[in-house]
């Protein structure tokens, strides 16, 4: 199914235990593959999934590819605003068109595996929210320092510890999410850090599970380091502001 955005709201909840949440952008050769791994398996655990697809203005064939598979599953389509902003329509979609209690977010490159979440299923009715520790990270070192950087910088201004919150690979419930999503402003970038902060801050249940986190398939992503940069700098004063505005 493919929502265009301007049309009315869906009138009629989408029923699935799970949704999941992936955002897309340029993952024309792998999407497929990655999606197919993933249904494997929930169809071992016998989970009603539903995979929110938001195609982050992809310049390829990624679309296309995604509005032709046959897995459950929605197709968002928008213009590319980066992939914070993606993820928080998935969210907003999943909490508004779905019967969903329990949201799972992952990145559409391969670097989530699915031979984890097990553990993660597992434990979802002890904890509000179970987030990935990357143990083994194949990422570059641009990106691990980036990582690094902004985890660190976050911590010192939100005056909490929140140990790799950016972290793609999370499971959460459907009752934390709506409470905490609704202090996060829309249009906030990184929304993975924002996120785990105000989950924290509204007493969430947190259980960490370390995760290996191998090099991408392919794909690209959709912002080049000056606008990491921008975006980082950004990010902080946001999480300044919400700090100062929740009065956490």
């Amino acid at each position: 199914m493919l929502i265009n955005l301007s049309l009315p709201n869906i009138k009629e909840k989408l029923k699935c235990e799970l949704s999941v949440v992936i955002p897309v952008y340029n993952e024309s050769l792998h999407i497929i593959q990655v999606l197919d791994e993933w249904k494997i398996i929930f169809n071992k655990l016998k989970i009603d999934y539903l995979f929110i697809l938001i195609n982050d203005g992809s310049k390829d064939d990624s679309l296309k590819i995604i509005q032709n598979q046959n897995f459950k599953s929605v197709v968002i389509n928008k213009r590319n605003s980066g992939h914070g902003r993606s993820v928080r329509l998935g969210y907003d979609f999943s909490l508004t068109h779905t019967t969903s209690n329990y949201i799972l977010q992952i990145d559409s490159d391969g670097q989530c595996r699915p031979n984890h979440f097990d553990k993660f299923w597992n434990e979802k009715n002890n904890y509000d929210f179970i987030l990935g520790k990357r143990v083994n990270r194949g990422d570059g070192i641009v990106r691990k320092l980036t990582s690094k950087i902004s985890s660190y910088l976050s911590s010192i201004i939100l005056g909490s510890n929140l140990n790799d919150p950016n972290t793609p690979y999370r499971l959460i419930s459907r009752e934390i999410l709506e409470k905490s999503l609704k202090y996060i402003p829309e249009s906030f970038d990184i929304h993975n850090i924002a996120l785990t902060y105000s989950i924290k801050k509204n007493k969430g249940s947190i259980k960490r599970l370390d995760i290996s986190f191998p090099m991408r398939m392919g794909g690209e992503n959709s912002i080049n380091l000056t606008s990491v940069a921008q975006m980082g700098i950004s990010m902080l004063f946001g999480l300044y502001l919400l700090k100062k505005k929740n009065k956490w």
